[in-house]
């Protein structure tokens, strides 16, 4: 998943999806919400300095994400979304031309809460790639795949705050 997507939790990640649930509105089930929509993402790029020293090419070799809303807060709008599906993305340095592809296939879960925040869970066998630019206080700059489970939250001014982490790799790194 690039945006990032529940399973066996070890004790720190229940731990603070517990805490984070206490701050998210209770959303309201709705009938209508039990299909699955396809999602496809665009390739992105990204100017040297942006997430790596080099500019950043993201194109997508394998897109059949799937999201589904399972619950909707009062006013309508989405509380909490399941995706799932297969994701490989092939990181391109464009300065040398050298590539990496990942897979980020998976599932995770999406809360969208209503200060504007949104938690994401993803699950010990799925991924997920955090997308760092400068200015932000809670991690370095960079382009991270997470493997092996992860949250993260996504601050209402967009800045990504890393709460659970496994497995990393800084895609700037290996590519540079």
């Amino acid at each position: 998943m690039h945006v990032p997507t529940p399973l066996a939790r070890p004790a720190a990640l229940g731990a603070a999806l517990a805490a984070a649930a206490l701050l998210v509105a209770a959303p309201v089930a709705r009938a209508d919400d039990d299909g699955w929509q396809p999602y496809r993402g665009t390739d992105s790029d990204y100017a040297a300095g942006t997430l790596c020293p080099f500019h950043l090419h993201i194109a997508a070799l394998v897109d059949g994400e799937e999201t589904r809303t399972v619950s909707r807060h009062p006013d309508g709008s989405p509380a909490t979304v399941l995706w799932r599906g297969p994701l490989i993305l092939r990181y391109t340095n464009v300065d040398t031309g050298a590539s990496v592809d990942r897979d980020q296939s998976g599932r995770a879960t999406e809360y969208l809460r209503t200060d504007g925040s949104v938690l994401w869970d993803v699950p010990r066998n799925s991924h997920i790639s955090a997308r760092i630019h400068p200015g932000n206080p809670y991690h370095a700059v960079g382009d991270y795949l997470l493997s092996g489970g992860a949250v993260l939250l996504v601050h209402p001014d967009h800045q990504v705050e890393v709460l659970v982490q496994h497995r990393v790799e800084n895609l700037c790194a290996t590519l540079a």
